[in-house]
């Protein structure tokens, strides 16, 4: 691995050494906005759902996943041996000078695109797939969180390659430069994807009244893809010696654990407290709480689940905290799947915390602080399962939540009808990118939606 240490010029002659040298029997794909290793286990989700799909739908095929580390550094996870998967940092930086550095990106793709690896990479790309962390291509956040995810975006766009828009949240857009840059984007692209019914027309719209339809797709989250991967034993053993009790699965979003999270989403009434109270019934009513962060990084940092966690159980007595534990935070998205698949009923705030459980079919519940949640509950025919936490709290949140809890059997038998088709379309719409993608000739230009 490549240390910040490192100067940019010894960063580029070894990224330049990674560069594929042989003839490629698959494909050369750029993947962005979907980082692995990053803490966020919803995103990693997204990158490993496709990493997985180009292993088993296209061998031989060589996956560049963008995330912001440092330099360029093969997959050692020995999960893709038939193909070749690397992670390439790239950045927003004020270290100009260094290769992961957009600005250097961007001149070098004006003058020498061999020269850094990233303008290489996108140059050569077959395609590049964005999925701009699922919900991030927004200017909600500010201008300068939109100009990042729209990089990657734009240089596909400056090398002349295919930007291929995979199923994610378009908007909203608040701004005039924002909505702007968007039309600008998704009307360039060559495919675009939204994730549910209410992004599609998100979609059109952006697109506008000009546009080549059979280019605007609705599917559903990539993540439904994501195969689970057992943990190691000591997790697993873990889990077994919980018994035959009820295995109640609690995902606690760090987003909403403190005053800035309830102000910045409208909140109805304290998250945590509301979460200590849903606890305290479940263990009442005889299950064993597992808690299950999604988001984690190392020290607690940002939003992390693992301090909301503990905001939880500190609200529990001794008896109470003795029915609880928890699912480390260092397993990554696939290894969380499997966990949240051994459960009897879960909640989660974490949108992909509960697409993880759904996909299994679990009994699942989203207790929710925007609306992209509802939008993948219908898609399931479990629309009725979210309750939004900006319109309700307290008793009348846990009720719902309780109620779903009881509800489990039910629910477990419908998701084994509804589930199997949309982790399938999940699927088939990346086997189906992947085989426009291969169908492209190299040579020439790709017709865009616009």
């Amino acid at each position: 691995m490549i240390s910040a240490r490192d100067s940019g010029v010894e960063t580029l002659l070894r990224c330049v050494a990674t560069g594929h040298t042989g003839a490629m029997s698959g494909l050369q794909v750029v993947l962005a906005g979907a980082a692995i290793g990053n803490g966020n286990r919803g995103v990693e989700a997204l990158g490993r759902s496709v990493a997985d799909a180009i292993q088993r739908d296209s061998p031989g095929s060589r996956l560049t996943i963008l995330d912001d580390g440092w330099g360029c550094r093969p997959d050692s996870s020995g999960r893709y041996p038939a193909a070749e998967i690397e992670y390439l940092g790239v950045r927003m930086s004020r270290r100009w000078h260094r290769p992961e550095s957009w600005a250097q990106i961007r001149l070098a793709q004006r003058l020498a695109p061999r020269l850094n690896p990233a303008a290489r990479r996108f140059v050569d790309a077959d395609a590049i797939l964005d999925i701009s962390a699922g919900d991030s291509f927004t200017d909600l956040y500010g201008p300068t969180r939109l100009a990042s995810v729209s990089e990657p975006k734009e240089a596909a766009l400056r090398a002349g390659r295919p930007l291929v828009l995979l199923p994610q949240t378009y908007g909203p857009f608040t701004t005039a430069d924002g909505r702007r840059k968007a039309e600008r984007l998704v009307r360039a692209s060559a495919i675009a994807y939204a994730r549910d019914e209410w992004s599609y027309h998100q979609l059109h719209d952006l697109a506008g009244p000009d546009a080549d339809l059979s280019r605007l797709r609705q599917g559903v989250d990539v993540a439904f893809a994501l195969e689970p991967r057992e943990p190691d034993s000591a997790t697993v053993s873990a889990l077994n010696g919980l018994g035959e009790d009820v295995r109640a699965g609690v995902n606690v979003s760090g987003l909403l654990r403190d005053r800035s999270g309830h102000e910045r989403f409208g909140l109805a009434g304290n998250y945590i407290e509301t979460m200590t109270s849903l606890v305290r019934r479940l263990i009442a009513d005889g299950a064993q709480v597992v808690f299950v962060p999604h988001v984690h990084l190392p020290g607690g940092a940002g939003e992390s689940d693992v301090a909301a966690i503990e905001a939880v159980r500190s609200g529990l007595d001794e008896t109470e905290v003795a029915r609880t534990s928890d699912i480390p935070a260092t397993l990554d998205a696939a290894q969380l799947k499997w966990c949240i698949s051994r459960m009897d009923w879960f909640v989660g705030s974490r949108m992909h915390s509960t697409i993880g459980s759904l996909s299994t079919g679990t009994p699942t519940f989203g207790y929710a602080y925007s609306d992209k949640t509802q939008g993948v509950f219908d898609s399931c025919g479990m629309g009725s399962e979210v309750a939004d936490a900006r319109r309700i709290a307290g008793e009348d949140a846990v009720n719902a939540m309780f109620e779903s809890y009881a509800s489990r059997s039910r629910l477990r038998a419908e998701l084994t009808r509804s589930m199997p088709p949309v982790v399938e379309e999940s699927q088939q719409q990346l086997r189906d990118v992947l085989a426009t993608v291969a169908g492209w000739p190299k040579s020439d230009i790709v017709s865009a939606i616009a």
